[in-house]
């Protein structure tokens, strides 16, 4: 027969008090953790089931009272900290007098130290800690005063008034920790099953968990030479008491905003430190947790530092040695991909915040050296975000334009950063995307300067870092797409730039390459209404039908210098395609001369092959659904068979 749980909450005072007299070589430990355990899932059985919304507010009131105290304890430790000095100083002239009078040495270091335990027994900052008579059930006023001032959650949870279960355990802990010299170990778990008592039982009780967590910092600072401290055991339970707070709160930063939770954990091993940040990263994501203040972000940059900054490695003390840069595994990857999305989850309700919080971030990101590949892109994403919302209100606030200068600032100098720093394929590539991207957004906001220097630095990375032919010929893609987009530049300006695109496009290495990139570059002379900008076919549009035709004349000559006859053809296809495309958007430099002209060459290209192959087919069939779609349109002039 076991008794009951009801019957353990009645005789918890004889029950451990007969523990403590326990021969020491009993496993006690395990005695006291099963009955926490089980009173804790006791607790929580016959607790009330209590909302969420309902839980935060408690949360956030406790966090509130805890971190007044804490200031208001600290403020009074500063101040006593003069009148202290001043008592130690003379308590000290009398102890060198009494031991000049010949007191016993042993029992000077007894009394030494029963005055350093009661020191600091006084000064912990903690609010249910009692005396060794706790397990009688004692408390001091103070703590009864406050005790009675707490939300009665006890009482709902089925824990009586007068069982203070919490105090009990904390002080019967301690004793056994001091009075049978646990190893760290044990006591470490001891202290993550009373942490999970307290948070089942009292979880309005924030001072009980930051009491908890700081009696362990201070063993794990006792013990930092102790091989027994890095042992798995004791790993596994000081990785348990960290995530415990974590995945019991409903805010984490209410766990991560307990004055000792941060200290304990940067006491800890890198393998535990970086299993708590994963922990941190996971539950953000999951639970798409919005960081829109300072304190909020500063604590979670705090616990991510482990993954931010890349893997040390011993230094070599070898001279003329390199050191070899740690290879990124699929692990590492992972967490460089939570780290970028954790980004989106900052919003502030102010801009200015939002802006602090974005210089914030990537001030903490850049300790991750060549990781900036991956945390700068969503950074810059959520500047454009951010660049959109002081536009909208341009009309609001009088100083959105120096806001708005300052955020392209900070985005240059990040993109720069990351052009500098990061090398490797596709680096140079993606600055130069994230260029035209911020020089687009710049051009929305109305700021032409910055957006001609927006893409004056995506040239630059051009010629300077992209050499492959392949990647050249989509750089040059992007480039002209992105411009196409632009609406605010003037003539002048637009002009240098669009002229640039066309003559880099023009210089590819590959005639298709070359042929393909200046046909596309045609559409930067031809402006289009875009729904998304509010424009309609009465907008007026930057168009200039001549340089549109010179564009696809220059694309034919290189199309027809090139050798193979296949690719000749299939580029004569795909530029009949932009004809017709600037003939029915009414150019009136594209007249049907250059229409009938191009058609008559494709088809005595044809006429003239002698070779079959698959590219030749495919191109004959482009070239028929293209003529078919012009006798739909009925144009007049246009002849579509050879004479």
């Amino acid at each position: 027969w076991a008794p009951p749980d009801e019957f353990h909450l009645h005789t918890l005072d004889q029950f451990l008090g007969a523990v403590s007299r326990l021969n020491p070589h009993v496993n006690v430990k395990a005695i006291v953790i099963g009955l926490m355990d089980r009173l804790s899932d006791y607790a929580e059985r016959e607790g009330p089931a209590e909302g969420d919304d309902d839980k935060a507010k408690v949360e956030e009131e406790a966090l509130a009272k805890l971190l007044e105290k804490v200031k208001l304890q600290s403020e009074a430790q500063e101040s006593a900290a003069p009148a202290d000095a001043d008592a130690d100083t003379s308590k000290l002239s009398d102890t060198n007098g009494n031991e000049a009078s010949g007191a016993d040495d042993a029992n000077g270091e007894a009394d030494a130290s029963k005055a350093s335990d009661a020191a600091d027994d006084e000064t912990t900052p903690s609010v249910a800690e009692t005396d060794t008579t706790a397990v009688n059930g004692s408390e001091t006023a103070a703590e009864s005063s406050e005790a009675t001032d707490a939300t009665k959650t006890p009482t709902e949870k089925g824990i009586p008034d007068n069982v203070q279960l919490y105090e009990v355990f904390f002080s019967q802990v301690k004793n056994l920790v001091e009075a049978q010299h646990l190893p760290i170990p044990d006591t470490i778990a001891l202290l993550h099953s009373l942490t999970n008592l307290a948070l089942n039982i009292y979880p309005e009780r924030l001072d009980f968990v930051n009491q908890i967590l700081e009696y362990a910092l201070g063993k794990v600072r006792d013990n930092a030479n102790n091989a027994d401290l890095h042992s798995p055991p004791a790993q596994q339970s000081l990785l348990a008491l960290l995530q415990a707070p974590i995945n019991r709160y409903v805010s984490i930063f209410t766990a991560l905003s307990l004055p000792t939770y941060v200290p304990l954990f940067q006491a800890q091993s890198y393998q535990t430190r970086r299993a708590v940040a994963g922990e941190v990263a996971r539950n953000l994501l999951r639970n798409q947790t919005r960081i829109s203040t300072s304190a909020q972000l500063d604590n979670v940059l705090e616990i991510l530092k482990v993954l931010i900054k890349e893997g040390s490695q011993p230094q070599s003390n070898y001279p003329g040695v390199q050191q070899r840069r740690a290879m990124e595994t699929d692990e590492t990857l992972e967490e460089q991909g939570w780290l970028a999305r954790l980004v989106h989850l900052i919003n502030a309700e102010s801009n200015d915040t939002q802006f602090k919080l974005l210089q914030a971030t990537r001030k903490a990101y850049s300790e991750g050296n060549e990781r900036i590949r991956t945390t700068t892109p969503p950074l810059i994403t959520a500047c454009m975000k951010l660049a959109r919302r002081l536009k909208a209100r341009e009309h609001l606030d009088d100083n959105w334009e120096t806001q708005s200068n300052a955020l392209f600032k900070f985005m240059h100098s990040a993109l720069s950063t990351l052009y500098t720093r990061v090398s490797g394929p596709g680096a140079a590539e993606l600055a130069l995307r994230l260029f035209c991207s911020s020089g687009m957004t710049a051009d929305q906001a109305g700021f032409e300067e910055v957006s001609y220097e927006f893409f004056a630095q995506a040239f630059t990375v051009y010629e300077e870092a992209v050499s492959d032919s392949k990647a050249q010929f989509q750089a040059v893609c992007i480039i002209a797409s992105s411009l196409h987009q632009t609406r605010n530049f003037g003539k002048e300006n637009y002009d240098t730039l669009i002229t640039k695109c066309a003559q880099h496009g023009s210089k590819l290495l590959r005639k298709p390459d070359q042929c393909r990139a200046v046909y596309l570059a045609s559409h930067l002379w031809w402006a289009m209404p875009s729904q998304a900008n509010g424009e309609t076919d009465e907008t007026d549009l930057y168009r200039d039908g001549k340089r549109v035709l010179e564009c696809l004349q220059r694309a034919l000559r290189v199309a027809d210098s090139c050798m193979e006859t296949a690719a000749s053809i299939e580029l004569f296809v795909e530029i009949l395609d932009r004809y017709v495309y600037y003939f029915d958007q009414q150019n009136e430099a594209v007249t049907t001369k250059y229409l009938n002209g191009l058609i008559e060459l494709i088809h005595s290209n044809l006429a003239g092959n002698q070779q079959d192959s698959a590219s030749i087919d495919n191109s004959k069939r482009h070239f028929y659904s293209t003529l078919e779609n012009i006798r739909s349109r009925q144009y007049e002039g246009v002849v579509l068979y050879p004479k």
